[in-house]
C-alpha cells in the first residue's frame, strides 16, 4: 500500500477511534449529570422532619378530637339501650293486659249479647252485664292502640340505636385511619434521621434548638414591642401601671405546674396518657387532674374550659395554645416560660411561651 494511502487509513482510524472516545466519554457524563440526585443539606433534612412532626401532631389532633365525639356517640347509644329496655318492658305489659282481656272473651264464649239476652233466666240482669261486656270492648280497642303505640316507640328506640352504632363505627375507623397516618409520618421522619451520622444528627438538633431560641426571642421582643407602646399610650393618658411578674404558682396551679414540672425528660410519644410518656394534651390533662379538673382530651377542646385570658394576664398554671388551627397546648410557669410536651423524637421540656405561633390562653378551675 503507498505510504500516503497508510497514512490516510491510519489518520482515519485514529479520528474514529478519538470520535468514539469522545462520545462514550460524553454519554457517560452526561449520564452521570443526569441521573444523580442532590444530597440533602442538613436544613433540607430538618425542614422534613419538622414538616412530618407537626404533620402528625395535627393529625393526632384529630384523633383525639374523634375520640371525644366517640365518647359522646357512646353515651348516646348507651342511653338509646336503655330505653329500648324500657320500651320492651312497657310494650310487654301491654301484650299482658291484652292477653288478659282476650282470656276473659275466651270464658264467656264469645256469644252474641243479643242471642244471650234471648236464653237468659234474667234478661234485665244480663243487660247489666252487656255493659260491662261493651266496656271490655272498649278497653280491647284501646289495648291494642296502647301495644301499637308501644310497638312504633319501640322500632323508633332501635332505629335511633342503629343510627348510633353506625355513627361510632363511622368514627372509629376514623380513628384507625389518623392513627395508621401518623405512624407512617412518623417512620418516615425516624427513617430520615436514622440514616445520619450521630454527628449530623447532633448539629441537627443544636441548630433547631439555636433557631428555636431565635425565634423565641424574636416573637418575645416583638411583644415587648408592643406592650411598650400601649405602654405608652397608657403614659400619655396618665394612668400608667408598672408591669409585675405573675405571682408565684400555689394551691390548685401550683400542683398543677409541679406535675407538670416533675416530668420533664420524659419522651414524647403520640397519644401518651403517662405515667412517663406524653404528648401535649394529654401532659395538660394529666397535670390539672392533680387539682381536680377533668381536661377534654384534645387542646383545641381544652381552650373552651376555664377563663379566657389574654398572654399578658397568664399566671403559672394557665393553658397556652399555640398555631391556627390549635394543635399545641402546654402549662404556663411565669416568667415566659412554658412547660410542654415538644414533638416526636425529643421530650418534656421548659421553653420560651414565645417559641411557637400564640393561639391564645385558658384558666382552667
Amino acid at each position: 500500500m503507498p505510504e500516503r494511502q497508510r497514512r490516510s487509513h491510519g489518520s482515519a482510524r485514529l479520528i474514529a477511534f478519538c470520535t468514539a472516545a469522545v462520545t462514550v466519554a460524553a454519554g457517560v457524563n452526561f449520564s452521570q449529570i443526569g441521573h444523580a440526585d442532590p444530597e440533602p443539606s442538613l436544613d433540607d433534612i430538618r425542614e422534613k422532619v419538622d414538616e412530618l412532626h407537626h404533620e402528625a401532631e395535627v393529625a393526632t389532633e384529630r384523633f383525639h378530637l374523634a375520640g371525644e365525639e366517640l365518647e359522646s356517640v357512646e353515651r348516646r347509644l348507651n342511653r338509646a339501650e336503655d330505653a329500648i329496655e324500657k320500651q320492651e318492658e312497657r310494650l310487654d305489659a301491654a301484650l299482658a293486659d291484652m292477653a288478659g282481656f282476650v282470656a276473659a272473651t275466651y270464658q264467656t264464649g264469645g256469644i252474641d249479647p243479643t242471642v244471650r239476652v234471648l236464653f237468659a233466666d234474667d234478661p234485665a240482669a244480663y243487660l247489666d252485664q252487656a255493659s260491662v261486656l261493651d266496656a271490655y270492648t272498649r278497653q280491647q280497642a284501646g289495648q291494642i292502640t296502647t301495644v301499637e303505640h308501644e310497638s312504633r316507640a319501640l322500632e323508633q328506640a332501635k332505629l335511633l340505636a342503629d343510627e348510633e352504632l353506625s355513627r361510632m363505627q363511622a368514627i372509629e375507623d376514623e380513628r384507625e385511619a389518623e392513627k395508621s397516618s401518623i405512624e407512617e409520618m412518623l417512620a418516615e421522619s425516624e427513617e430520615i434521621l436514622d440514616e445520619l451520622e450521630e454527628e449530623e444528627r447532633q448539629r441537627l438538633e443544636e441548630e433547631r434548638r439555636r433557631e428555636e431560641e431565635e425565634e423565641a426571642r424574636r416573637r418575645a421582643a416583638e411583644e415587648e414591642s408592643r406592650s411598650d407602646d400601649r405602654g405608652d399610650e397608657d403614659s400619655d393618658d396618665g394612668d400608667s401601671d408598672e408591669e409585675t411578674d405573675p405571682p408565684p404558682a400555689s394551691g390548685d396551679a401550683g400542683a398543677v405546674v409541679d406535675f407538670a414540672l416533675a416530668q420533664v425528660g420524659d419522651p414524647y410519644v403520640w397519644a401518651g396518657n403517662g405515667p412517663d410518656a406524653w404528648d401535649c394534651s394529654g401532659l395538660t390533662s394529666a397535670a390539672w387532674a392533680q387539682a381536680g379538673v377533668s381536661l377534654p382530651r384534645s387542646s383545641a377542646s381544652q381552650i373552651n374550659v376555664g377563663t379566657r385570658v389574654s398572654k399578658s394576664q397568664l399566671q403559672p398554671g394557665d393553658l397556652v395554645f399555640y398555631y391556627s388551627p390549635i394543635s399545641h397546648v402546654g402549662i404556663y410557669i411565669g416568667n415566659g416560660q412554658m412547660v410542654h410536651a415538644t414533638h416526636p423524637g425529643s421530650t418534656v421540656k421548659v421553653d420560651s411561651v414565645d417559641l411557637m405561633p400564640f393561639a391564645g390562653a385558658s384558666r382552667p378551675g
